[in-house]
């Protein structure tokens, strides 16, 4: 085994890649055929193996069912559940499903040596809950575990020694579902002495004492946390004491950092926020309510620190109901990040009133809208934004969703999804231009204005193939190599180019001699091509991209509206670019993120298409 092996954070860096729960596969089209039972044959190779891929292993575990099997099966016992009938298969578990199938119990008490069989795994866990990475595959068993169990494994040894890695706990907000006793039964408090700093909880409404008493059990047993995913349910009546009984209780948590808040439903009228010391020391907050709840959240808001903010307002309020006082604000000196998906008149009542000028990165998700003047006012404001010309290095906008066909006239300025992007040059900074969706005039001489007027660019994503026959856009291969010359670091573009053409661009000697210049070291280029439409000349192409990329990695990300199953079948052309630039550089084929969504049946279910 050669010597690097023996160096622990080597080993752990790849171990992470066959734990599909740590490291997604980019790009791929089906589901990762590793498995975790592969991680557990490593670590039985060897010495030098076992400690690096067990704790890749364990590092994150969606509940503590396998560490309590550790023990012997005299001391637990796992019974099936009843949720399923007798004619479905159980031994199939779909990777959005989070029913519990088998409960775990203890027929008897533990003696010491019990508790030592699991020390080993349960002192490598960082992590309970939902994996961090998007996965596509099944997750492993999740098991309904009563919380007495839950407080005996807390307290049974000092959790300093026997969860010294644990960082974040989740508790789904299912359990109520499954009999596992009621969340308020269990005892944080042993954590306490523990490094957990992120807690993720969803709690029910208890009509017994009109409140969420869960949120003041967390402040006094998990005084130290600093991170927060809380979403609070309940129904009409009980919404109006969100304030005293909910939002109060969660201001104790006095040294917060991030904050991921989630309100379901509309907050009736109640006594406020005044008086309340909102999170002074808070940097992220993710805030998902309605109108009024996000306005007079963000004013009441007194963190001087808060660099990242992601809005998402649910619903589509009317003109009368806008927060227009929010408008008058001066609000966030030191907001970096800005993320917002809410009606119009919100965001840009929001953008407004950002008094920030050290912004480098903008996201929004712009809703339907049949006035063509919307958009236009929206891309007028962000132009104007002056403090935001040095700063401003990424911008995403996008719609969700696919634009309906309209007649030809409307195309273009007319249309009200129609973007200026030439308003954009004001930012001469950008390094990411990210528009999804939209409606933009583009040809030959706009993107050479782009490319140089942002020479910093590393990644121009353009997406025209869910607007067919909207987007006029008259752009060719000459823009693609415009784009290579001015933008020395780019690395990830897509325009919409036509690859079907039998003529391809010459390029003349000063081009060739700057593009031939750059380092062939220089980071993976990925073009995203549309994957219903094939080369003509396979090895045309090939040629053509060599010549603009010279010596660099290149990596072809198939895009497509929906999956087609002609796009895995050999016969691609696609492929035939990538063996023929394969024959000068190093070259793959990528598939797009169609193929990774949750509303592709390709991808979830394999279906026929």
């Amino acid at each position: 085994m050669h010597q690097v092996l023996f160096l622990p954070e080597i080993t752990c860096n790849i171990f992470e890649f066959l734990n599909p729960f740590l490291s997604e596969p980019e790009g791929s089209h089906q589901p990762n055929p590793l498995r975790l039972w592969d991680l557990a044959v490593v670590a039985t190779t060897c010495h030098a193996l076992s400690g690096p891929a067990l704790d890749v292993l364990w590092d994150t575990q969606v509940c503590f069912g396998p560490l309590l099997m550790c023990m012997p099966p005299s001391v637990v016992e796992v019974r099936n559940g009843d949720y399923y009938g007798p004619d479905e298969d159980q031994s199939v578990l779909s990777c959005d499903e989070p029913y519990f199938r088998r409960s775990i119990h203890l027929i008897q008490d533990p003696s010491p040596s019990d508790l030592l069989r699991m020390l080993p795994y349960a002192r490598r866990i960082k992590r309970i809950g939902s994996p961090v990475a998007n996965y596509r595959w099944p997750l492993p068993e999740l098991f309904s575990i009563p919380s007495h169990i839950i407080n005996w494994l807390l307290s049974a040894y000092p959790v300093d020694i026997f969860l010294p890695r644990l960082t974040h706990m989740s508790c789904p907000e299912f359990v109520f579902l499954v009999g596992m006793g009621n969340i308020k039964d269990i005892s944080f408090a042993p954590l306490s002495r523990s490094n957990l700093t992120s807690f993720e909880v969803y709690p029910e409404f208890d009509v017994k004492v009109e409140g969420w008493p869960l949120l003041s059990i967390l402040v006094n047993d998990l005084p130290q946390l600093r991170t927060i995913r809380l979403g609070v349910s309940g129904w009409k009546r009980s919404m109006h004491m969100l304030y005293s009984e909910a939002i109060a209780p969660l201001c104790l948590f006095h040294n917060l950092e991030h904050l991921d808040l989630k309100i379901y439903g509309q907050v009736s009228g109640g006594p406020g926020l005044a008086g309340l010391q909102m999170f002074p020391r808070l940097q992220k907050l993710k805030l998902s309510s309605d109108t009024d709840f996000v306005a007079s959240f963000l004013i009441a808001l007194q963190s001087t620190v808060l660099h990242t903010l992601d809005v998402n307002i649910g619903g589509s309020p009317s003109a009368e109901n806008q927060p227009e006082h929010l408008g008058h604000r001066r609000l966030f000196s030191s907001l970096r990040c800005l993320t917002i998906s809410s009606d119009f008149c919100f965001m840009m009542l929001l953008i407004e009133a950002i008094h920030s000028s050290v912004v480098d990165s903008i996201s929004l998700d712009v809703p339907l809208t049949f006035d063509e003047q919307i958009v236009r006012a929206l891309t007028a404001l962000i132009s104007s934004m002056r403090g935001w010309a040095s700063s401003l290095r990424t911008i995403t906008i996008g719609r969700p969703g696919i634009i309906l066909p309209v007649d030809d006239e409307v195309c273009g300025p007319s249309h009200p999804y129609f973007f200026s992007i030439e308003d954009l040059l004001v930012f001469s900074h950008l390094q990411h231009v990210i528009l999804d969706n939209l409606v933009i005039s583009l040809d030959a001489s706009v993107c050479k204005k782009l490319a140089t007027g942002w020479s910093n660019l590393v990644e121009f994503y353009f997406n025209p193939f869910s607007a067919e026959g909207l987007v006029t856009a008259t752009v060719d291969l000459g823009s693609l190599a415009t784009f290579a010359r001015h933008c020395p670091d780019l690395s990830h573009l897509q325009l919409g180019v036509p690859w079907d053409t039998t003529e391809l661009p010459v390029l003349d000697d000063e081009t060739l001699t700057i593009l031939s210049s750059r380092p062939t070291r220089s980071a993976c280029m990925r073009i995203s091509v549309d994957g219903s439409s094939f080369p003509a000349n396979p090895k045309a192409v090939a040629k053509f991209l060599a010549a603009v990329f010279p010596g660099r990695e290149i990596k072809i990300i198939l895009f497509a509206s929906f999956c087609r199953k002609s796009l895995l079948e050999p016969s691609n052309r696609w492929y035939e670019v990538v063996e023929w630039l394969r024959r000068s550089q190093p070259s793959s084929l990528e598939f797009g993120p169609c193929y990774r969504t949750q509303l592709c049946g390709v991808c979830r279910f394999g279906l026929q298409l």
